[in-house]
C-alpha cells in the first residue's frame, strides 16, 4: 500500500513537472517568435516542446498503468472538486461514485472540498453498503495544478479488520448474555428447591436444573471449539470417509428425531472422501442435524446427503419443516443469532457459526436455502481428499441408510 502510494505520487509529480516545463517552453517560443529576433532559439524551443510532449505522454501512460493495475481504489479530482479520473478498483468499491447521492460519496466530496480549500488533510473512514458492506480508510492529499489545487483520494480496504473488531465485541457481549441467562434460571431453580416440595416436584426441578447445566456445558464447549479453530487453525484435513460419517450421524440422531416426531434418513455414495478431519466432519453434520431437529417441527422429514462436486464434497441437510423467515436469512450464520421463537429453547446459537467457520477455513462455504412453511436446506462445501475417487456419474442413486 505505501509503495503503491509512493509510485503514484512520483508519477503525478512527474506529470505536473512536465506540464509546467512544457508551458514555460511554449511561452518562451511564442515570445521569441513574436519579436522575430531569434528564430533559431524559437525553433529549438519548439523541438524541446516536442520532446517534453513525448515525455509527458510516457508519464501519463505510467500514471494510467499504475491506476489500472492498482487493487487500491484511487480517485483524482480537479480544482473544482469534480471527479476527473477513478480506477477500476474505485468504481468497483463505490458503484455510484459519480451519482453523489450516497453518504460515502458525500463524505469523500466534503473531504476533497476541505483539501482544496487548504485545510490540513484529515483521514476518515467510509462505509459502503452496496453491493456488499465494505469499510475503507480514506487518505486525501491536495497537490498543485497550474497555480490551483487538485486532489487525490486513496482508499484502504479495512473491512476484514473492522469486521473482526465488531465480531469480537459482539462475541463478548453474546457470551455474557448467553451465560447469564442459564445462570439466572438455575438460581431460580435453586430457590425453588428451598421450598417445601413433594417428591415429584423436587424430581422435576432437579431435571430442569440438569437441563440448564447441560445447556451451559454445551455453550462452553461450543465457545471453546470456536476459540480453538480461530487461534490454532483447523487440523490437518482428512481423508474422511463421508459415507461412513453420514451413516453414523443418522444412527446417532435417529432416536432424538423420532422423539420429536420427525423422520430422519440419509445417504452418500460409496468411496466419497473429504479433505477435512473426521472430527470436523462430525461437528458439521451433528450441528446441522441437531438444528433441523430443533426447528423443523413435528411431522417434518430430515434428509442428510453428500455428493462429489469435482474436487469438492457437498454435505447437505434438508428438512420439510417450518422454514426460516426471510428477515433472518442474512444473519443466520452469525454467532448467537437465533430466530424469534427459538430463543428460549435448546441450542447455543453457535452451531451454524461453527459450521460456517469450518467450511471457510478449508476454502469452502456454507449456504442456507429456506422457504417459510416449506422447509430448509443447508449446504456445506468442503474440499475433497486428494486421493478421493472421482464424483459418481449423474443419475446414480446413493444408497439410503
Amino acid at each position: 500500500m505505501a509503495a503503491l502510494a509512493i509510485v503514484l505520487a512520483v508519477a503525478l509529480a512527474a506529470t505536473l513537472a512536465l506540464l509546467v516545463h512544457r508551458e514555460r517552453e511554449r511561452r518562451r517560443a511564442l515570445a521569441l517568435l513574436g519579436r522575430g529576433d531569434d528564430l533559431q532559439a524559437a525553433a529549438q524551443s519548439v523541438m524541446l516542446g516536442r520532446a517534453d510532449r513525448r515525455a509527458l505522454d510516457a508519464a501519463l501512460a505510467l500514471r494510467d498503468a499504475i491506476m489500472a493495475a492498482s487493487p487500491t481504489p484511487v480517485m483524482l479530482f480537479d480544482p473544482g472538486g469534480r471527479l476527473v479520473r477513478a480506477n477500476a478498483a474505485a468504481r468497483s468499491a463505490i458503484p455510484d461514485l459519480e451519482m453523489g447521492a450516497t453518504a460515502a460519496v458525500q463524505q469523500i466530496a466534503t473531504a476533497v472540498h476541505d483539501a482544496l480549500a487548504g485545510r490540513p488533510p484529515r483521514p476518515f473512514d467510509v462505509t459502503v453498503y452496496e453491493p456488499e458492506r465494505r469499510r475503507f480508510h480514506a487518505n486525501v492529499r491536495a497537490y498543485a495544478d497550474h497555480g490551483s489545487r487538485a486532489c487525490a483520494v486513496v482508499l484502504a480496504d479495512e473491512s476484514a479488520e473492522a469486521d473482526y473488531r465488531d465480531a469480537r465485541r459482539l462475541f463478548s457481549a453474546g457470551v455474557s448474555h448467553e451465560l447469564r441467562t442459564p445462570l439466572a434460571r438455575m438460581l431460580a431453580l435453586v430457590d425453588t428447591l428451598s421450598l417445601p416440595l413433594d417428591e415429584d416436584e423436587r424430581e422435576t426441578t432437579m431435571q430442569q436444573m440438569r437441563a440448564e447445566i447441560d445447556a451451559m456445558r454445551e455453550l462452553i464447549e461450543d465457545m471453546m471449539l470456536l476459540t480453538r479453530l480461530e487461534s490454532e487453525g483447523v487440523p490437518d484435513g482428512g481423508p474422511t470417509d463421508v459415507g461412513a460419517a453420514v451413516e453414523a450421524c443418522v444412527k446417532r440422531h435417529r432416536t432424538a428425531a423420532a422423539a420429536a416426531g420427525l423422520t430422519l434418513t440419509g445417504g452418500a455414495p460409496p468411496g466419497l472422501s473429504a479433505g477435512v478431519s473426521e472430527r470436523l466432519v462430525v461437528v458439521v453434520l451433528d450441528n446441522l442435524v441437531e438444528n433441523a431437529i430443533r426447528h423443523a417441527g413435528e411431522g417434518a422429514e430430515i434428509d442428510v446427503r453428500a455428493r462429489g462436486l469435482g474436487g469438492a464434497v457437498e454435505l447437505a441437510v434438508a428438512d420439510t419443516g417450518a422454514g426460516v423467515p426471510a428477515e433472518h436469512m442474512q444473519r443466520i450464520f452469525e454467532r448467537f443469532h437465533r430466530v424469534e421463537g427459538s430463543r428460549t429453547g435448546p441450542g447455543t446459537g453457535l452451531g451454524l457459526a461453527i459450521v460456517k467457520h469450518i467450511a471457510e477455513s478449508h476454502g469452502g462455504r456454507a449456504v442456507m436455502e429456506s422457504v417459510e412453511g416449506e422447509g430448509t436446506t443447508v449446504r456445506v462445501i468442503v474440499p475433497a481428499a486428494v486421493q478421493a475417487e472421482s464424483p459418481i456419474p449423474q443419475g446414480s442413486d446413493p444408497e439410503r441408510v
